[in-house]
């Protein structure tokens, strides 16, 4: 499996997050070893956290249901090993309604390049009034 460029662009952090939606549900687990730090834990606003083990399987149930994923980036700003991006998701899993999320991610990562803590915010995108 690849590992993750030094520097992200828009594109290329985009494909890493369509491949966690995206791809082999047995290839999850060398995905995540690949991109994730053993160390991983992702940070949600409201309260829920995941660690590597939890992600691992939500990769895979991921890759299982999702349906649609289409996440073009609005935003990246790279200093270091830390990086912010928004994004504007448009994504349907399984048989549930397609939905429309404003993604804010931030991701600090390891001397490898994996990312070890990751801070999301997601919300229903609320598109601007003309």
């Amino acid at each position: 499996m690849a590992t993750q460029p030094k520097v992200f662009t828009p594109q290329t952090f985009e494909e890493y997050l369509k491949k966690v939606f995206v791809g082999d549900p047995s290839e999850a687990r060398a995905y995540c070893e690949a991109t994730l730090s053993p160390d991983y834990l992702r940070l949600q606003a409201g309260g829920d956290s995941t660690d590597f083990e939890q992600t691992v399987a939500k990769v895979a149930f991921l890759r299982t249901n999702c349906r649609k994923f289409e996440a073009p980036v609005q935003l990246l700003v790279q200093e270091g090993n830390t990086l912010a991006v928004r994004m504007l998701v448009n994504w349907q899993i399984g048989d549930g309604p397609e939905e429309e999320t404003e993604l804010m991610f931030m991701g600090v990562r390891d001397e490898s390049g994996r990312f070890e803590k990751v801070w999301e915010l997601v919300m229903p995108f609320q598109k601007e009034k003309q």
